[in-house]
């Protein structure tokens, strides 16, 4: 009867979009191809590639997307005649960023699991940090400025409020602790939504003017991180034109930091729930570029605690 229907009969018949079609030259390939089964509750998996293999590709599709975008340019160097169009000159390619994206088993919603600060990478960002500087102190204010940052005291917080410096020119903001209660009064709702209020969280207040010179030089090298809502911390690698081994050991760098502002206690659930004993911290780890793919990291490389960090498995 199951034979007889015409359903039963298509389905045993092979079709050449789900099953692959029938090979009459080659005997030896068997006669129907099944279909590999992917839906919602079995989804396609995703290959996990190591460290090195996936800084690796991250390089490779830099370097492809600079000679396509380079050759475009010159292919498109007689439209840009037609135009009236003049070449200022050589083309400026773009130095894309390598990102790198981590999952953890956090609620920032919880106490003590929203994690916050600054680290120092060893080869740095690749990027001119313009910082505005706040201090009462009249030298730490020229000392700042002869470095070439936006600085000054009461009369610059005045300025700040009145709308005469754009605050778009600024990547971060760094203060001392005698005017920091001026500025939280003051510009707060001004500096905070752009993301550029001083907070010791993140190692922008300091006690001494000295110490605010010192970490000023750093800036450049220094990068901030915040944890998500849905518990995925974001952070700049480097650029693409540094070299392998520069962008791994800032990698290196990150992980080590990561690990070591590990909470008591964490993990996603039940307000109520108390924390298991075999509860992941790392959940996933992606590699990206500016204009890339993420690619899927083996945790084994990633994870500090793991015997193969920052090594291939054998």
């Amino acid at each position: 009867m199951f034979a007889s229907s015409g359903r039963a009969a298509r389905l045993l018949q092979p079709s050449s979009t789900l099953c692959g079609r029938v090979s009459r030259t080659n005997p030896q390939l068997p006669l129907v191809q099944r279909a590999t089964y992917v839906s919602r509750a079995h989804p396609r998996p995703v290959p996990e590639f190591t460290v090195t293999e996936a800084m690796q590709m991250v390089l490779e599709g830099i370097e492809e997307r600079k000679e396509k975008r380079a050759k475009k340019w010159e292919r498109n160097a007689p439209k840009r005649q037609a135009k009236g169009l003049k070449d200022d000159g050589p083309y400026r390619n773009q130095d894309e960023t390598v990102e790198l994206a981590i999952n953890l088993n956090l609620d920032p919603r919880r106490q003590g699991q929203a994690l916050r600060g600054s680290l120092v990478l060893p080869n740095g960002t690749g990027k001119t940090i313009q910082c505005l500087v706040l201090s009462k102190d009249a030298d730490v204010a020229e000392k700042a400025k002869a470095a070439g940052h936006e600085a000054g005291g009461d009369d610059l917080l005045e300025k700040l409020i009145a709308g005469g410096v754009p605050l778009d020119t600024f990547q971060r903001a760094l203060c001392t602790k005698d005017i920091l209660p001026d500025v939280q009064k003051k510009a707060a709702r001004l500096l905070g939504p752009r993301g550029l209020m001083p907070n010791p969280k993140t190692n922008t207040v300091f006690d001494e003017g000295s110490v605010l010179l010192e970490k000023l030089e750093e800036q450049s090298n220094t990068i901030t991180y915040r944890t998500e809502s849905s518990g995925i911390m974001h952070f700049p690698v480097g650029k693409g034109s540094f070299e392998s081994k520069q962008l791994l050991d800032n990698l290196q760098a990150i992980c080590q930091t990561v690990q070591d502002q590990k909470p008591e206690s964490y993990g996603k659930g039940k307000k109520k729930k108390k924390m298991g004993k075999n509860v992941k911290y790392w959940i996933r780890a992606h590699l990206t570029s500016t204009q890339g793919k993420g690619i899927r990291m083996d945790l084994r490389t990633v994870d500090p605690t793991s015997p193969f960090f920052m090594k291939d498995p054998e």
